[in-house]
């Protein structure tokens, strides 16, 4: 890397620290998390593997998933970008701290881990670079509004091999 530009990578990343670690891979869900969540799946009766979220209610905030916009029979590789969109219902305003991203019929809490390399506002959220193990997944994604009303939207990911 040439000087100038390793002065220009050095400046941009002290002025803008968070940037530096979105542009990394991270590990959304690691190999042990699928690998338990696989055995769980598989135990599990089957009205547990098909559970269906409730139906939105009128005033409650909506969630779109943008990224990725697959279908259940194409797979998406990894890394992978996530992008979700929100919209709160009229008078509203999305609390983007309400945001809560859970695995598979486990319920295990990625959020933390998540919020680390993404920046949640009142409009959505974009992850980017997000390591996931090949395979079928499962991410709950909440949000709530100023005034209480949750909403629920599954995102379903076949993950091919890394990229």
């Amino acid at each position: 890397m040439n000087t100038a530009l390793r002065t220009l990578s050095l400046c941009l990343a002290l002025a803008f620290p968070a940037a530096q670690a979105w542009a990394e891979d991270f590990d959304l869900i690691t190999a042990s998390e699928a690998q338990a969540e696989a055995k769980a799946a598989a135990t599990a009766p089957p009205e547990m593997r098909t559970r269906s979220l409730p139906l939105p209610k009128p005033g409650q905030p909506a969630i779109k998933v943008v990224t990725p916009n697959n279908t259940p029979t194409s797979a998406v590789n990894a890394p992978v970008r996530i992008e979700v969109s929100f919209k709160a219902a009229s008078g509203n305003r999305i609390v983007p701290s309400t945001f809560r991203v859970l695995y598979g019929l486990m319920k295990i809490d990625l959020t933390d881990r998540l919020k680390k390399h993404a920046t949640v506002t009142e409009t959505g959220v974009v992850i980017d670079q997000a390591k996931v193990p090949a395979g079928q997944h499962r991410l709950i994604l909440q949000v709530a509004d100023d005034q209480g009303n949750t909403a629920e939207q599954e995102l379903r990911l076949r993950v091919g091999a890394a990229s």
